[in-house]
């Protein structure tokens, strides 16, 4: 619910790209999580988005190797024209080893694939290190409070950086006067770089995302 209101108020307040990385796997009710019953609301949200322009990309998990479970508001945005899911690659293009897989995956992006830390430090999204106490999270005590006077570079691996990808073209289409969200969608998977299987697959959806295809495709000079 809170997600959907965020979703509500940000598209209220102007929004025209959303960029989304939710993490709720399970059930299509949330069903395995607090938020039980959260996914019609969700998507309830996601249909008054596009309906209001706002174009919607969402993240597709880091779980495939922990049974890669559907990423339920991912899957949503498959079943919403104007709204997609995001998968990762690695440098190579090929799967990135975290990247969630389904039939709901609708485009891939750069999002790192690095397992360990850089001997400089870091943070990179589901790795393993013996400092923490789990995956991702770091123990409480590791944390102090926020500082807003010193600017870093860190590191993440994730479809969270994939997506960003996507929400970044769709931005730039606007920008070039392609602002109804469907068209946006049907753009970005019309000129994606087919990778893996012929056609769409679970593990690239339509491919690879291009911006210069995608510009190009559409005639697009300015």
């Amino acid at each position: 619910v809170t997600v959907a209101r965020g979703i509500r108020y940000a598209v209220d307040n102007g929004a025209k790209v959303l960029n989304l990385s939710l993490g709720r796997e399970g059930p299509p009710d949330c069903g395995t999580r607090p938020t039980a019953g959260c996914a019609p609301a969700v998507e309830d949200a996601v249909k008054y988005a596009v309906s209001k322009g706002a174009f919607l990309a969402f993240a597709a998990g880091n779980e495939f190797e922990e049974g890669n479970p559907t990423e339920v508001f991912a899957e949503i945005a498959s079943r919403v024209g104007g709204a997609v899911s995001v998968a990762a690659i690695d440098r190579s293009k090929n799967h990135a080893w975290y990247s969630n897989t389904g039939s709901w995956v609708e485009l891939a992006a750069p999002g790192g694939s690095f397992r360990g830390f850089p001997a400089s430090g870091g943070i990179l999204q589901q790795t393993l290190h013996p400092d923490f106490v789990e995956t991702f999270l770091e123990p409480v005590a590791r944390f102090t409070a926020p500082r807003f006077d010193v600017l870093a570079y860190v590191y993440y691996t994730g479809t969270s950086q994939a997506t960003p990808h996507v929400s970044g073209v769709a931005a730039m289409l606007m920008q070039q006067g392609i602002t109804n969200p469907a068209a946006i969608e049907a753009a970005l998977e019309k000129f994606a770089t087919d990778l893996g299987d012929s056609g769409r697959d679970p593990v690239f959806g339509y491919g690879l995302i291009e911006a210069r295809n995608t510009l190009r495709g559409l005639g697009l000079t300015k």
